[in-house]
């Protein structure tokens, strides 16, 4: 773990909140202990910390203040400065020459579109190329006498100015960007990525290293074997490498698309040839299990297809083999940043809806499920194993809102009702209704259906101050959230973020995936999707069919 040091005071700027949100984010990467101080005496000994951050502002230090800092930069010192750091000290030349620039004049607080630069990958890989933040623009003109690399870019009366730079400082590196002026900034995820990011880079750590992938499975049913070949090689330490498929047809159509990869019919073939550090298995999900365990035996980084397994046997199985072996098992649960839910979360966290205690939601239609292994029960596991298990994800992230602290066990009892009456074409199931209800209280229920002849609201979330609702699939609708205050109701209609309809919308989803990945196996910044939490709706579902089959309650735990 490294050891920084985070300095901060002065005026014009909400330093202590900035500092706590800086502080809780950095220590949740689980990769940095982080002092915060106003104390600038702490400047002189700075041999214990692998990097500063300054987010200051004014003041001037004191010539043994100034030389702690600066010889701890010369001899391989990190500096991660943020936003008014280039208003800091400006009466001491040294500190100036070493952080680079100097502010210029700002502009209002307001909406500001960053991009970063083509390079910019080389300093702070895997980030997003452009986002919106609401801050305060700032200008600078620059102090150091060699030139500065600019990475990072923002544009004011239609002018590019830079917002961010790295440069050397004897063996030290330097990272200033101009934003970070309140919480609003320090609140956006992208903007803590660059810090924590930042801090990587500053201390050295950015991995040269390429992750070589094979995949398992290039079937054409949505394109998912070029769909996955993309996303990795559109990654930053991510290059596809092999393939492996038992249809020779489909092993053609990969070399078509990818040009000329070496290919495989066997997949433990694959794993002892050298050519692939880690697998994805895009088979069907009854062979999840006997594909991924003899991968993980002969050492390869693992990405399960979804859903994890059929059974909760399987994914144990899998987990414990992943632990022994001390390799990344992950699940491909893309749609963890899809459109519904990142809408919903963020209707949560502007408090429009208060403590969430209910979720529901609803996949349903009356009309006949096309034939195929996905509508085959012994191959897909049933109707909700499907777009149930991207959607029961989606409801646990909305319960691991509710949940504080770190990643703990949760009992619940579960409850289902499955039922075959109509469509005896197909093996899967008519009508799925899975409940989940905490011991807290809250309550979870998923309900897809080929017989519901009803219309019904994709997504309900009750909270104690009002609701948010999803009407349907057609994100082009606004989301609606419903507020009770002072007894009176105020309804909103929020808008759905980001719109499916955006170009390159399911690559972009994919791309996400594989950034935390990437971000995880090389930078060993937290995995998103652990095997753990991929277990959940495996659980939910496996146990609500038993439920319904035994028409009694189930116990059952999950960790979020």
């Amino acid at each position: 773990m490294e050891k920084v040091l985070l300095m901060t005071g002065g005026g014009f700027h909400p330093f202590g909140p900035c500092s706590s949100i800086a502080k809780s984010f950095l220590e949740q990467t689980g990769m940095f202990a982080v002092e915060v101080t106003e104390d600038r005496n702490r400047f002189m000994d700075l041999s214990e910390f692998s990097a500063v951050i300054i987010h200051t502002q004014g003041g001037q230090l004191t010539d043994e203040q100034e030389n702690g800092l600066l010889s701890y930069v010369r001899n391989g010192g990190g500096i991660v400065g943020i936003h008014s750091a280039a208003d800091s000290w400006t009466g001491n030349k040294g500190y100036m020459e070493m952080i680079g620039a100097q502010f210029r004049e700002h502009g209002p607080m307001s909406d500001i579109a960053v991009s970063y630069s083509k390079d910019a990958d080389a300093i702070v890989p895997r980030v997003e190329k452009s986002f919106i933040i609401h801050d305060e623009f700032y200008m600078l003109r620059q102090h150091a006498k060699e030139e500065l690399t600019p990475f990072m870019y923002g544009c004011r009366h239609e002018k590019q100015e830079v917002l961010g730079y790295v440069r050397g400082y004897g063996k030290g590196r330097v990272l200033y960007t101009g934003l970070g002026h309140d919480e609003r900034a320090f609140n956006t995820p992208q903007f803590q990525e660059l810090i924590i990011k930042g801090l990587v880079y500053v201390t050295g750590k950015i991995s040269d290293k390429t992750i070589r992938f094979g995949i398992v499975g290039y079937g054409p049913l949505y394109g998912m074997g070029k769909y996955h070949a993309n996303g990795i090689d559109n990654t930053t330490g991510l290059i596809t490498t092999a393939i492996c498929d038992k249809d020779p047809a489909r092993l053609e159509a990969a070399r078509n698309e990818l040009g000329d990869i070496p290919i495989f019919t066997d997949a433990s073939e694959m794993a002892e040839s050298g050519l692939v550090d880690a697998a994805v298995v895009a088979v069907p999900p009854n062979a999840h299990a006997q594909v991924v365990l003899p991968l993980i035996e002969r050492g390869l980084h693992v990405v399960s297809e979804k859903p994890f397994a059929i059974t909760t046997a399987e994914v144990d199985r899998m987990i414990e083999a992943a632990r022994s072996r001390g390799v990344v098992l992950s699940v491909f649960h893309n749609r963890h940043w899809d459109s519904d839910i990142v809408t919903l979360r963020r209707i949560m966290d502007l408090g429009l809806i208060g403590q969430v205690y209910s979720i529901e939601c609803n996949m349903v239609a009356y009309q006949m499920p096309y034939p195929g292994w996905r509508t085959h029960k012994a191959v897909s596991g049933g109707l909700l194993y499907d777009m149930g298990v991207h959607q029961f994800e989606k409801a646990f992230q909305i319960a691991a809102c509710n949940s504080e602290g770190a990643c703990r066990m949760h009992k619940a009892f579960v409850y289902g009702n499955y039922l075959k009456k109509v469509w005896h074409h197909v093996t899967v199931e008519d009508h799925c209704r899975a409940y989940v209800k905490f011991e807290s209280g809250l309550e979870m229920q998923l309900v897809q259906s080929n017989l519901c002849a009803a219309p019904m609201p994709l997504w309900v979330v009750l909270g104690t101050r009002g609701s948010a609702v999803i009407e349907s699939w057609d994100w082009d609708k606004p989301a609606i959230a419903n507020t009770y205050t002072n007894g009176r109701l105020t309804r909103v209609e929020y808008p759905i973020v980001p719109p499916c309809s955006i170009p390159d919308y399911y690559d972009r989803l994919a791309e996400k995936y594989y950034r935390n990945l990437a971000d995880h196996m090389l930078m060993d910044l937290p995995l998103i999707i652990t095997p753990e939490w991929a277990r959940n709706p495996v659980a939910a579902i496996e146990l609500s069919e038993k439920a319904s089959l035994e028409n009694r309650v189930l116990e059952a735990e999950f960790a979020f």
